[in-house]
């Protein structure tokens, strides 16, 4: 089924609704535990001459994707399957391994180029966070948009090089709602103790 949603372009609802197509691949993928990780299977980076966000499974049948899908996929994926979605090469995997995290925090985040005069360039990347370090993952340069292949820590080398650069735009929202739930645990653990 497709739905055609008509957007005037803003970056702050476009990464909030990316976050959405993340948390609901995440909710996929927990309902099925046999759905193969990101990086295991054929699917590969294209170009779109008209933007569709596909979610996991539309992703899966179709075979290829821009940055956008697949940074959904990516973040949707280390938010259920947890250190099993990272690789040993992956910044943040020893730690998340030996925490046995079951979940990792992860959003789309955009990196924004604008010369003066022209239209920004955007693309979507991954941001997740193991023991409150911040890594960055980009599925796009892992799936052939260049022409060599990046492993995991060449991907976040050269995101956090061009944040420096460009910028990072995040879901606002994101962290609002994991804020509200810590303040609502430290809530908690003070009336228990």
């Amino acid at each position: 089924m497709n739905i055609t949603v008509a957007l005037t372009f803003n970056e702050r609802d476009a990464v909030s609704l990316l976050n959405w197509l993340a948390r609901c691949n995440a909710r996929l993928l927990r309902e099925r535990p046999t759905l193969p990780l990101l990086y295991a299977t054929s699917v590969r980076y294209g170009r779109e001459e008209e933007e569709t966000w596909s979610d996991y499974i539309q992703l899966l049948a179709q075979g290829w994707e821009d940055c956008d899908a697949l940074a959904a996929a990516r973040a949707g994926e280390l938010i259920a399957r947890g250190w099993k979605a990272l690789a040993p090469n992956d910044p943040g995997y020893a730690a998340a391994r030996a925490a046995r995290l079951e979940s990792i925090p992860s959003e789309v985040a955009l990196t924004t180029s604008i010369k003066k005069g022209e239209h920004g360039l955007y693309h979507c990347v991954v941001r997740y966070v193991v023991n409150g370090t911040a890594w960055f993952d980009d599925p796009s340069a892992r799936l052939g948009m260049l022409e060599e292949r990046l492993d995991g820590r060449q991907c976040h080398e050269r995101i956090v090089t061009r944040v420096r650069l460009a910028g990072l735009r995040r879901d606002p929202d994101q962290g609002r709602r994991r804020s509200h739930r810590s303040t609502q645990s430290r809530r908690s653990r003070r009336r228990e103790s």
